[in-house]
């Protein structure tokens, strides 16, 4: 079971992510809350979840300053980012302060499920959106492609693309007819030969080369 917490001022939304993850019965909305303020105290008197579902623009304390504050406290919780705003320096500011994933409030309620799980598992689910702002700030810093296959057989140049397209392991699977766990093993060997040990930093090596 996913234990999760929600932190989202407009109620209408909030309860709405309440409703539609409750659905699962993978996942239990543990508390929902309207600012950080709020989500701290019942983080210290239920206990931290697996996950928090964290909007960016809370009355209070913001989104990603509490998300630096759940890294520090509850390091073993998993904040994912769900928001309205693509800007740059939002995106890389959620992420330098610990966001494991970054996506967007207009993400379809099944892929938004699907993300959710794909996090718990280890996973760093990102928007494509959220992905080319990661890309455009890794040029910036280091300048041009970079050149070669990093010794990636077929079947892990396929699963990459699957990966950039914003893919679950589910449908990853469903499109070259393996199982999930066979894409997750994939997936551990080819962070392995990229050398990146999170999605983020995956996304970064691989649109800054020649994979895809």
């Amino acid at each position: 079971m996913i234990k999760l917490m929600i932190c989202e001022d407009v109620k209408d939304v909030r309860e709405g992510f309440r409703y539609l993850l409750n659905l699962d019965d993978e996942i239990r909305v543990v508390a929902a809350y309207s600012t950080a303020e709020e989500l701290f105290e019942g983080m210290s008197s239920l206990g931290a979840p697996n996950i928090v579902l964290m909007d960016i623009e809370l009355p209070g304390m913001s989104g990603i300053e509490a998300t630096g504050k759940i890294k520090e406290r509850y390091p073993g919780t998993a904040v994912l980012i769900l928001t309205i705003f693509e800007e740059e320096g939002k995106i890389l500011k959620a992420i330098q302060a610990g966001a494991t994933g970054y996506i967007l409030k207009n993400t379809k309620p099944g892929d938004l499920v699907a993300q959710i799980k794909t996090l718990h598992q280890g996973g760093s689910p990102i928007s494509p959106n959220v992905a080319r702002v990661l890309l455009h700030e890794y040029q910036r810093e280091h300048g041009g492609k970079s050149h070669g296959d990093f010794n990636l057989t077929p079947r892990e140049k396929e699963i990459v693309h699957g990966i950039v397209d914003g893919l679950t392991y589910r449908e990853i699977g469903e499109a070259y007819n393996i199982s999930g766990a066979t894409v997750k093993k994939h997936i551990l060997h080819i962070y392995k030969k990229l050398n990146v040990g999170s999605k983020v930093e995956f996304m970064k090596k691989v649109m800054n080369s020649d994979l895809i």
